[in-house]
């Protein structure tokens, strides 16, 4: 990681000279408020870029099918409720509620489907 200088001018021709951090294939990076530029790595540049968790959402966290839905939309759920029953891996997971909450909508049906990080239910 290179610090981030300002372009020096050349006393003798007014010119211009550019820094080794003000090369094309350097990324800016801000630490503690400090500007550096670096290089990275493909794999740092195809990252899945980080977002604040929604906690009114109801994601899989992994894939299956879905068995059985014991709610449906509108219903006032109480934490340790059972939301639906899960099957994955040839095991039946219960789901249960994590929080007190009114359910807003719920994404699923019995039989269906789903991948990995699949919004279930969304509370209101």
């Amino acid at each position: 990681m290179v610090k981030e200088n300002k372009t020096k001018k050349n006393a003798s021709n007014n010119s211009v000279k550019p820094t080794i951090a003000e090369h094309p294939q350097f990324k800016m990076m801000v630490i503690e408020g400090t500007k550096y530029r670096t290089l990275t790595t493909r794999k740092n540049e195809m990252r899945v870029k980080w977002e604040a968790p929604k906690l009114k959402e109801l994601k899989s966290f992994i894939p299956g099918t879905i068995i059985k839905v014991s709610v449906k939309e509108g219903d006032t759920v109480q934490p340790g409720d059972l939301l639906m029953i899960f099957e994955a891996m040839k095991m039946q997971n219960k789901v249960l509620c994590p929080f007190p909450g009114k359910i807003k909508t719920i994404n699923v049906k019995e039989g269906e489907r789903i991948p990995k990080g699949f919004v279930i239910a969304v509370y209101e």
